[in-house]
């Protein structure tokens, strides 16, 4: 029970039992004079009754006291009044019956009024002629006092209500403060930092929320810290210091979640005579070639989304986009080429001589792994520099094939959605406690079946559903055939979906996930985990934190995939307030490994420990790299060497 609850029943006992009792002491003395008037009257009566009967001569003239008898009986509200002789025996009598019309009848059962006779000795001269007794009428008495309860009742009421209502509003007030240090302490755990800024008036909930406050700045202190700490080591880890584009390092980490998620392109661009230029013409006149460029390339490749452009050594830039548009990228490539050639036209210091620049533009897929997408890459750049200084080579994996065109696959892919030739595949996600092991969830991919029966992996569809704008309604398919196959009995595990951008970040789809989600948790128990790409969580922020909010209402796992700490450090993970993340094992190596200080490991551990979060490493290929991870606290994993994908029944 909340402590405004207790106060509001103590507060309304105490008052409610305080104005009884003054109600019923009211009335009691009310009672008390309403039956003493009662006497009083019917004690006047008599003594003036009585002294006018003694005034009639003929103690024989009986008409004459009727008279007087019906006079007073008729004007009064008397009960009785009787004439006795001295004998007791009744000279004349009237009564009236007890009927009280306007009282109800329980307040007349449950108020009792003793009714007291008065009593007058009537002389006629010198002699006693017998006794008059007077009793009043007990109907007026009750009307009077269930007048007085009514008034009692309704003013018992009022002061209660106004008593009442401002009792809440004073216990409102004081307890306002009160609910805003419980949401503080609430937010706490639910990893919030919320400064009050409303101190109470209240000395004791003052000193609390200042407590409350001074520990909330403390622990967002760390949070920062931390935050900052891992930011600086990533860009000393993966950032180059001349051009401040990424580093072999940091690409090397990322390649394999860009295999995973889609086939794209990938551009390398490489410089002859760096070193010649260096030393003949200074480092100034180097930093000033290398710059220019990252600048360039830079430029040209930033409208992409999703791109990743790095330096790979003193020599070498390499770019990768994950659209399956080559010749598309060659022209951006050569843009990159002429604006270099421009640059060096304007430059007099003679730099142009010593700037030998080659490209090589390819395909990349999923059954790439990095040492064969380098090695693909430097021989095409290689060919290229054969054929003279800013050229271009292209390596089209796909240019023997006769691909379909955009209205051939929007066809195909409608047909497939139509025909279920759209099929459910799942990788086991496990958890290892020491010697235990058990699966934490299967993660679901999409494969396509086409009219030849070939199975081909998300990689060969989901970049052309994308750019066709039917990838929402793949996942669409993707949760309805989940929930079927759960309902059904096929899937008995937990299962992870991963969502696309276009999904995430339309209100409709938000919506419709929220009314299958209902529906799906009214007659089953089982958890579902959703999942959104880094990259989707870092442009669509606003959106994947409102779809978060909906599937964690229903009791669901949410959490980011292919994790990678962005420049800006970790502060949207505040926002979004995800479950778990999953991150390449590569570069969850470089962060949590020996280096030359602990500080990272420290602080990645510190900031999703303080967020609620859980790490999974993927991509694991051997043993070694769990034993390692379970060193570091991570107990999550996902890769080749645990299970493959396989497609479900």
């Amino acid at each position: 029970m909340s402590l405004f609850k207790q106060l509001s029943i103590m507060l309304t006992l105490f008052l409610g039992i305080i104005l009884i009792l003054v109600m019923l002491l009211n009335f009691k003395s009310a009672t008390q004079f309403v039956q003493n008037q009662l006497y009083t009257d019917a004690k006047n009566t008599a003594h003036s009754l009585g002294l006018s009967l003694s005034k009639v001569t003929d103690p024989k003239d009986s008409s004459t006291m009727e008279s007087m008898i019906n006079a007073i009986f008729d004007s009064g509200y008397y009960q009785k009044i009787a004439l006795t002789d001295m004998d007791g025996k009744v000279i004349y009598s009237r009564e009236n019956d007890m009927k009280v019309m306007d009282v109800p009848q329980w307040f007349i059962h449950n108020v009792p009024i003793h009714n007291v006779s008065a009593k007058s000795d009537i002389m006629i001269g010198w002699i006693r002629f017998g006794t008059l007794e007077v009793s009043g009428h007990t109907g007026n008495a009750y009307r009077q006092l269930y007048s007085v309860f009514t008034d009692l009742v309704k003013t018992f009421l009022i002061v209660g209500f106004v008593v009442f209502g401002v009792l809440y509003l004073l216990l409102s007030l004081s307890l306002k403060s009160l609910v805003r240090i419980r949401n503080q302490a609430k937010a706490i755990i639910d990893n919030e930092f919320i400064i009050e800024t409303k101190i109470p008036f209240t000395t004791e909930f003052r000193s609390v929320t200042s407590a409350m406050n001074a520990m909330v700045t403390k622990v967002k202190d760390i949070f920062d810290r931390e935050n900052e700490t891992l930011s600086r080591y990533h860009e000393l880890l993966y950032r180059d210091t001349e051009t401040k584009l990424y580093n072999r390092r940091y690409l090397v980490a990322t390649l394999p979640d860009y295999f995973t998620l889609s086939s794209g392109t990938y551009v390398l661009f490489s410089f002859d005579e760096l070193d010649r230029l260096k030393r003949e013409m200074g480092y100034e006149h180097y930093s000033q070639v290398i710059n220019n460029f990252a600048t360039h390339l830079n430029l040209v490749f930033a409208g992409i989304p999703n791109t990743l452009t790095a330096r790979l050594n003193e020599s070498d830039f390499f770019a990768v986009i994950p659209m399956d548009e080559v010749n598309e990228m060659r022209q951006q490539a050569q843009q990159v080429m002429d604006e270099v050639k421009e640059k060096l036209k304007s430059l007099s210091d003679g730099s142009a001589h010593y700037v030998n620049l080659s490209c090589a533009v390819g395909e990349y897929g999923e059954y790439d792994t990095v040492k064969s997408l380098f090695s693909r890459a430097d021989y095409v750049v290689t060919r290229a520099k054969v054929d003279g200084n800013f050229t271009i080579s292209v390596c089209d994996k796909c240019s023997d094939e006769l691909m379909p065109s955009r209205e051939e696959w929007r066809s195909e892919l409608i047909q497939s959605l139509e025909e279920s030739r759209i099929l459910l595949a799942a990788q086991k996600v496990i958890q290892r406690d020491g010697a235990e092991e058990s699966t934490l969830h299967e993660e679901i991919f999409l494969r396509l079946k086409d009219r030849q029966g070939t199975i081909h992996s998300a990689a060969y569809f989901i970049p052309v559903a994308t750019s066709l704008g039917i990838v929402e309604s793949l996942d669409r398919y993707m949760i309805e055939k989940v929930i079927e196959d759960i309902s059904s009995g096929l899937l008995q595990g937990s299962v992870a979906l991963n969502l696309s951008a276009d999904f995430v970040k339309k209100y409709d789809n938000v919506e419709w996930l929220k009314n299958k989600l209902e529906l799906f948790h009214r007659d089953n128990k089982k958890i579902l985990w959703f999942e959104v790409t880094n990259m989707i969580a870092l442009q669509e922020l606003e959106a994947v934190h409102s779809i978060c909010a909906v599937v964690k209402s229903f009791g669901d796992q949410f959490g980011i995939d292919h994790f990678v700490m962005p420049q800006k450090g970790a502060s949207y993970l505040q926002i979004i307030r995800p479950d778990y993340v999953k991150s390449n094992s590569t570069y969850l190596e470089d962060i949590l490994g020996n280096h030359e200080s602990g500080d990272s490991r420290e602080s990645l551990m510190n900031i999703v420990t303080s967020l609620g979060i859980t790490i999974i490493a993927i991509a694991i290929e051997d043993g070694e790299q769990i034993e390692r991870f379970a060193r570091h606290g991570i107990t999550k994993f996902q890769g080749s060497y645990i299970a493959t994908a396989e497609l479900l029944r």
